[in-house]
């Protein structure tokens, strides 16, 4: 799972490091205009353009180090959305849920113990459900669709904290090396849209992993119903 996820996030910061030296840095400037310039000064000015290039990236690769997964979490939700598993079981019950694979009518059958307990105060309500949908993923975290889905999820949660940690850095230059590093709107307007395809993709696959550990989970009590009736 990690070296899928470590392939990705190094192909993107390939593209960020190599869009921020062209856009956000004044190499080419000196690359273009040579006439008048001695090739020290050249040489000079593009080690350093390339060496801050260098520094932003390893910077962002050791925020995904530093940043726990509860705070990735709470960042992609914008700190006020929930994870899809703190609120499965509630829209279940409210037929909110929709996937193809099961009738709600089952799940809210197969359930019903689980969705009768629900707390009405909202922060038990979201660890309560979460705690009991993660007791069903480790039951199946072995099974191929449970633990595909959740690798396409991480790695877009990633690749979206990956471009926020870019974006934080690059701002962050702009201030610690102001004689080298220039704003450029269409590299943060890049960033921005970048992020915001990461976090709906992340939201897309975060709610297919939850949905698929349910739809799993009821196939299989439904195969272990059938195979005691025969019995």
């Amino acid at each position: 799972m990690k070296d899928h996820r470590d392939k990705e996030m190094k192909n993107l910061m390939y593209i960020l490091f190599f869009l921020f030296l062209m856009w956000c840095t004044p190499i080419l400037e000196h690359i273009e205009c040579t006439e008048g310039q001695s090739n020290y000064i050249i040489l000079v000015a593009v080690l350093e353009s390339t060496v801050i290039s260098g520094i932003l990236s390893s910077a962002t690769l050791l925020c995904d180090c530093l940043v726990s997964n509860r705070l990735k979490d709470k960042l992609v939700g914008l700190f006020f959305m929930p994870r899809a598993g703190e609120t499965v079981f509630s829209r279940i019950k409210t037929h909110q849920l929709k996937d193809d694979r099961f009738q709600i009518s089952d799940a809210i059958a197969t359930y019903t113990d689980i969705i009768q307990q629900i707390p009405t105060d909202k922060k038990k309500s979201r660890n309560f459900e979460n705690k009991n949908w993660y007791e069903i993923y480790q039951k199946h975290q072995e099974n191929g669709p449970v633990s595909q889905c959740q690798k396409d999820y991480l790695m877009c949660r990633d690749l979206y904290v990956e471009v926020i940690s870019f974006l934080i850095m690059y701002i962050l230059s702009l201030f610690i090396f102001p004689s080298i590093v220039v704003f450029s709107r269409k590299f943060v307007i890049l960033l921005i849209l970048f992020a915001a395809a990461f976090n709906y993709c992340t939201h897309l696959k975060m709610n297919r992993f939850v949905n698929t550990t349910i739809a799993v989970d009821m196939s299989n009590r439904s195969a272990e119903n059938t195979s005691s009736a025969i019995n």
